[in-house]
């Protein structure tokens, strides 16, 4: 089966669904969505392997599936079914599927097998926005994680980052949707196999079964199912490189910000043995202390790395903090929707061509809308200098709550008041050290989400993390009474209905102070002058400051520690770099830092990757995305320049 797609990618697009007999079908494909003998059993029976995938996971630590054609979600409701009724289930079970023509939610309710309707259900109320990327959903407690990547399978088999045990196929059929089963996205997603892992499938198509041998696998034929004679069961017998990771159980994560927060957070959902020390009183007393904060994503034409995060990461920053009210019974998040207006007129209208054009894709209504000036100014109650995007599911995070609110439902031992003034490897722990000299804690792994005083102590002169002081001023309870939703542009404005009023925020670079409180507060009304027209007067009260740290290209900073003595005298002999690519990497030393402002939208999903990173679950975001992210980047390109050697 040759491979005649390389340069013919596919956008995301929801799929088209009609009923024929009562089936489920797919008129774009001249196909159904499942065999006629029933879909529950089907999955049962192939996909599932008549039990053979529920013995493979039994009493594993985890188990990871990755599954090419989500389409109705019935082989991974079969899979969370047999995973709940299993007592000898894995502890952590990891699903991954690709998907490029996502079906709805009404659907994936309204046509899901009988036998699975309580798992649809509640597939159904998490079911993300037909947007491509990575949505991250979780089951029981977090122990079972979805992570749908919406896509070309084709692009997405190139930039995936993890390994697993089990690979189930069901495309549509080979003679209706060729693509699903070409020779060259066989050949990818099986780079990805771990030594004796296993491919499910109904499908038997000669060149199917000889791209999976080509790739490794030992393929036989097995008893199909209702009117099919036979199924495809392969396994990995060739030898596989085994990335060893050393065993990460008790961890210190320094700073209990948002980045902290959500670390701790993730890791102990992971079963992991963790304890936060912080110089703060309490989590959350920097710069996450904010009362309010404004948690949107962003829209730019070209979806870059940073549009992706704070995409991706609204979503799962939103399922996080739902999932902390229902445990907490706090109210954390308030879905007032957000108004990100254009800076410039040329802006609004380069948006107005984009959508136009479909570029960077065509965006649901149910995520934004772009709204000239008089609509948008109707949704904000307030009138505005130009129209903009409107992301209905946005709103305001009690920003210092939530990071309270994550270490308490963690339980995880939180010391504060405490300054870490170094990080020192003794044997196989690292200690952290007090201003006297005093071992204050020693752990074999620590994690540095400490903002700004992140390069300090991880002795990275590199990191490329920039300190950018900011001022957010408040204003008094009665201003803005009529604004409906917070507006963002050059600058914000925000009202609550607990009174909080203000607008910000100020970015105090050295070069353009000195900075006082009186510059900072006319700075910010000049930023409200750029949002409203012929606003009424209002009153300065007072101001909320902070620092932020912020990364190389306004990008977080994650991933493990680099020794940068090693990096440099290893590529200082030679630009290439060694095999073994993980050489500068201080083992068991990690960092989560530089979000900037965009914390609440990024911290949980970068919580989640460093998370995967060190427990080798599978990462929820794209290669290129994670590279984009790495703590070397600025060290590289500042060596690249010739600035350092």
């Amino acid at each position: 089966m040759m491979s005649n797609f390389a340069n013919a990618a596919i956008k995301v697009r929801p799929a088209r669904v009609e009923l024929e007999d009562g089936k489920a079908y797919s008129p774009e494909f001249e196909d159904i969505y499942a065999t006629r003998s029933g879909a529950y059993g089907q999955a049962c029976h192939v996909f599932l392997s008549e039990g053979e995938i529920p013995n493979r996971w039994a009493d594993k630590e985890s188990f990871t599936i990755l599954e090419n054609g989500f389409g109705l979600g019935t082989n991974f409701l079969a899979t969370l079914k047999a995973w709940r009724s299993d007592p000898h289930r894995c502890k952590h079970l990891n699903y991954v599927s690709l998907e490029c023509f996502p079906v709805t939610e009404q659907e994936i309710q309204s046509l899901s097998a009988p036998e699975v309707s309580t798992e649809a259900k509640e597939l159904a109320k998490q079911w993300p926005p037909c947007l491509p990327g990575y949505h991250t959903l979780s089951f029981d407690a977090e122990r079972v994680r979805l992570i749908l990547v919406f896509g070309d399978s084709m692009e997405l088999s190139k930039k995936l980052s993890l390994s697993y045990d089990a690979l189930f196929l069901d495309g549509f059929s080979p003679d209706k949707n060729q693509r699903m089963w070409d020779a060259e996205l066989l050949r990818d997603l099986s780079r990805y196999a771990k030594e004796g892992a296993t491919v499910t499938t109904w499908c038997t198509k000669g060149d199917v079964r000889r791209a999976l041998t080509d790739a490794g696998f030992a393929v036989e034929k097995k008893k199909g199912f209702g009117r099919k004679r036979e199924r495809l069961f392969a396994l990995m017998t060739a030898k596989r490189t085994k990335h060893v990771l050393r065993p990460v159980n008790d961890v210190i994560v320094i700073g209990a910000g948002l980045a902290g927060a959500n670390l701790a957070y993730s890791l102990t959902l992971q079963g992991k043995d963790v304890r936060v020390v912080d110089e703060g009183p309490v989590p959350g007393a920097g710069a996450s202390a904010l009362p309010w904060g404004i948690l949107h994503p962003h829209f730019t034409r070209d979806d870059s790395p940073l549009s992706k995060l704070s995409r991706e990461g609204f979503f799962m920053t939103r399922s996080r903090l739902r999932q902390l009210e229902v445990q907490s019974g706090e109210s954390l998040f308030n879905e007032l929707g957000c108004l990100q207006m254009a800076h410039k007129d040329a802006i609004y209208e380069d948006w107005l061509k984009a959508v136009e054009e479909g570029k960077p894709f065509d965006i649901p209504e149910s995520y934004g809308r772009l709204l000239s000036r008089e609509e948008a100014s109707q949704i904000a109650g307030l009138k505005l200098n130009r129209g903009g995007w409107y992301f209905p599911m946005a709103g305001m995070v009690r920003a210092g709550a939530f990071c309270r609110a994550l270490i308490t439902m963690s339980r995880v031992p939180y010391r504060g008041n405490t300054a870490v003034c170094s990080i020192d490897k003794r044997g196989e722990k690292w200690q952290l050290i007090g201003e006297f000299g005093e071992v204050i804690d020693e752990a074999g792994n620590v994690v540095v989400c400490a903002a700004t005083g992140s390069s300090h102590l991880l002795k990275e002169p590199h990191l490329g993390l920039d300190r950018l002081p900011g001022r957010i001023t408040l204003l008094r309870d009665t201003d803005f009474g009529d604004l409906k939703c917070p507006v963002s542009g050059e600058g914000y404005v925000v009202h609550m209905e607990d009174g909080y009023c203000s607008v910000g925020a100020t970015y105090e670079l050295a070069r353009t102070g000195p900075w006082t409180e009186q510059k900072a507060h006319l700075a910010n009304l000049e930023k409200l002058n750029t949002l409203l027209v012929d606003h009424s007067p209002v009153v300065v009260t007072g101001a909320y400051c902070g620092v932020r740290a912020s990364g190389p290209g306004r990008v977080p900073v994650v991933g493990a520690a680099v020794d940068e003595s090693r990096w440099l005298s290893v590529f200082n002999r030679s630009e290439h770099q060694p095999q073994n690519a993980k050489f500068w990497e201080n083992e068991g030393l990690w960092v989560l830092s530089g979000l900037g402002s965009r914390g609440l939208s990024m911290s949980a999903l970068c919580s989640e990757i460093l998370t995967s990173m060190m427990t080798g679950a599978p990462l929820p975001a794209d290669s290129s995305l994670i590279k984009t992210l790495a703590p070397e980047r600025y060290l590289r390109r500042q060596w690249k320049n010739g600035k350092i050697a």
